[in-house]
């Protein structure tokens, strides 16, 4: 397979601008991977959805409340400690597991048409998704989706500062619900008592930054995502090409993916019922295009795969050669593989953990970021994946 790295750089650099959604970038790059498709021999089809919930306004509505909650908790806490400390002990679960929490709620149809229902459809924020297909030249015996997201965002607080305040709040409130249920009344009756009042300080101060997080739009989203459409467009250019026998190609350009996976569960409920899932297979990339760096994510946050299938096991073989291991840890970050997990379906990302990681959500996340050999890497892998189905491996 004749994958050119050098192309789909020149493709993620045509791409690397700020986009978020709802914003003219967002509609420029749509404008262009749909011209690219086309020029590729593909018919794209558009699919516009509505957005009626971004999970950091869930996220902000719940640490506002967290606060209330932990200070009322501390006034009552020398009249009833267990009380108040099972509180703050309920809002580390909910810190250390919100992102499993989001995806359920995001997932639910229920929950959707009920926030719809509240809410003038002309009112909310839309974005849409691209997608173009590939029939197999002869019988499909398995569908292969290929998925990027294309939109970006730049937030006040980098990675690093939005994990520290996180943990801190988390560890913080751990520590206040155990004094809580193991200080004495003596101790908790005394204000302010440094045994108690210091580590509730660093909680409360821990979520006053995460409440104060903005968003904004001047990320160029070079290694989140530009480098990872690079990838796929040329891709999709080679495959037209080089058309598998056996395997029907979905490319899924997904948008709003920075406001909590909203295009993935968008298609889901669009496409659900029509796929089929004992032999439809999804491969998301996100952040790609370092060299050496790249692993593939297959958990939900802590939550391990219970059986390993012949889907994950054909990505572990195929990324020997490469030296593309698993990933240990994906908590706390939000990937488009995780919503279609949600429901039921064999997926995973490919993703290159690394300090230039850092960058990303930052205006300095540009295509500079990218190497070639890891756009390379990323390719090669992508075709070795689709031959393998080819051959009934």
């Amino acid at each position: 397979m004749d994958f050119n790295a050098e192309e789909a750089i020149k493709i993620a650099q045509s791409l690397s601008f700020p986009r978020a959604v709802g914003s003219q970038g967002e509609e420029w790059a749509a404008s262009i991977i749909e011209r690219k498709l086309i020029d590729s021999g593909y018919f794209p089809q558009r699919e516009e959805f509505s957005i009626p919930l971004a999970p950091w306004t869930m996220m902000k509505a719940f640490v506002f409340s967290a606060m209330g909650i932990a200070i009322a908790a501390r006034g009552l806490s020398a009249f009833s400690p267990i009380p108040s400390g099972i509180f703050m002990l309920l809002i580390v679960v909910f810190l250390a597991f919100y992102p499993s929490f989001w995806l359920k709620f995001a997932g639910s149809e229920f929950l959707l048409q009920w926030l719809f229902g509240r809410k003038k459809k002309e009112d909310l924020p839309v974005s849409q998704n691209i997608i173009a297909s590939l029939r197999a030249s002869q019988k499909a015996e398995q569908y292969l989706y290929l998925i990027a997201h294309y939109d970006s965002k730049n937030q006040s607080l980098s990675l690093m500062s939005r994990a520290f305040f996180l943990l801190l709040s988390g560890f913080a409130s751990l520590w206040v619900g155990f004094l809580y249920l193991w200080a004495s009344r003596e101790t908790l009756s005394y204000f302010p008592s440094w045994e108690v009042d210091f580590p509730l300080a660093l909680a409360l101060g821990g979520m006053m930054n995460l409440l104060l997080m903005k968003t904004g739009n001047r990320s160029p989203g070079g290694l989140d995502n530009a480098g990872s459409l690079g990838v796929l467009l040329h891709m999709a250019e080679v495959l037209k090409r080089n058309r598998p026998f056996h395997s029907e190609i979905i490319f899924l350009f997904s948008g709003a993916e920075e406001l909590g996976l909203q295009g993935a569960f968008a298609y889901m409920q669009k496409h659900g019922k029509e796929i089929k899932k004992e032999n439809s297979y999804f491969l998301n990339l996100d952040c790609v295009g370092i060299k050496g760096k790249t692993k593939i994510f297959l958990k939900k946050g802590f939550l391990t795969v219970r059986k390993e299938s012949s889907f994950v096991s054909r990505l572990k073989e195929i990324g020997k050669p490469f030296k593309i291991g698993v990933g240990s840890f994906s908590f706390g970050f939000l990937m488009d593989h995780h919503a279609l997990v949600e429901k039921g379906y064999r997926a995973a990302t490919l993703a290159c953990p690394s300090k230039k990681i850092l960058k990303v959500h930052t205006a300095d996340d540009t295509a500079a970021l990218l190497e070639k050999e890891g756009i390379e890497e990323i390719g090669k892998f992508i075709g070795s994946w689709i031959e393998s189905w080819e051959k009934g491996r």
